[in-house]
């Protein structure tokens, strides 16, 4: 009796829980993607800034490679939201994230936000830092979402990128 091999309807419901696991990680990779705020929004279109292109950013470490990725895409995204994204403005936003933490009662995040003409002028050179805490546990994507959305807010509120790239 226990020597048996497994029956087609045992096979099938492995396969299908299988599927729906496979599922299950495609719609958390879609839950994870960065998504543009009202509150960046404003101080995007507040800041006066013409519209810029989004290069490079990177960082140190494999982890810190995909949390790079997602500040980019973030910046994108805001920039985006607002009209101001132009992959052919001669004024591109490039980055490096130095140092990222999420735990379950905050974060943090540092970065530095580089700008450079077509002509090669670098205009503007910052690290920014931010700093997020929640009241209790949450979702781990949206945590990350809100210490990036932050992150690009302060670009967007800093005197000197709104000099750099005036309208």
């Amino acid at each position: 009796m226990f020597n048996r091999p497994p029956s087609r309807l045992l096979t099938a419901l492995v396969l299908a829980a299988a599927a729906a696991l496979a599922g299950c990680q495609h719609r958390a990779a879609t839950i994870n993607s960065p998504e543009s705020s009202t509150d960046n929004f404003q101080k995007a279109k507040a800041a006066g800034v013409r519209p810029l292109a989004v290069g490079e950013f990177n960082s140190k470490g494999d982890r810190r490679d995909v949390e790079a990725r997602y500040l980019k895409d973030t910046l994108a995204t805001e920039l985006s939201g607002a009209g101001l994204l132009d992959p052919a403005s001669n004024a591109v936003v490039e980055g490096e994230l130095i140092s990222v933490s999420i735990g379950g009662s905050g974060g943090n995040a540092m970065a530095r936000f580089i700008i450079t003409l077509s002509n090669g002028r670098v205009v503007y050179d910052r690290e920014l830092r931010t700093t997020v805490q929640w009241s209790g546990g949450g979702a781990v994507a949206n945590q990350r979402r809100e210490i990036y959305q932050k992150l690009v807010g302060q670009l967007f509120t800093d005197p000197s990128f709104k000099n750099a790239v005036p309208r």
